[in-house]
């Protein structure tokens, strides 16, 4: 159990790292690293919380739940980088 509420908080300070990047940070690159770290908290804190809550789901659930949120952010990311370099030119945020 102590693993778990270990969990959940590793989580949340991943969270405010990754927003912390996501809201301070000028370049692209940096801004797609920010968000990896979110959604990987996120991943973190979906399965220590259903630990603390008492439900534990099978490693395959696990795993097709990280590559699916993965495969969401990397399409998002990518079509997000490509619409913003077609705009403006350069990679580099204002």
């Amino acid at each position: 159990m102590l693993v778990s509420y270990f969990g959940v908080t590793l989580a949340v300070i991943l969270l405010g790292i990754g927003i912390f990047g996501l809201t301070n940070s000028k370049n692209v690159i940096r801004i797609l690293l920010s968000s990896e770290v979110i959604l990987n908290a996120s991943i973190l804190f979906v399965f220590s919380l259903s630990s603390v809550l008492g439900r534990t789901y099978l490693p395959i659930v696990f795993s097709i739940f990280a590559v699916g949120m993965a495969l969401t952010e990397v399409v998002v990311a990518f079509a997000a980088i490509i619409l913003y370099f077609r705009q403006k030119g350069s990679l580099e945020v204002d």
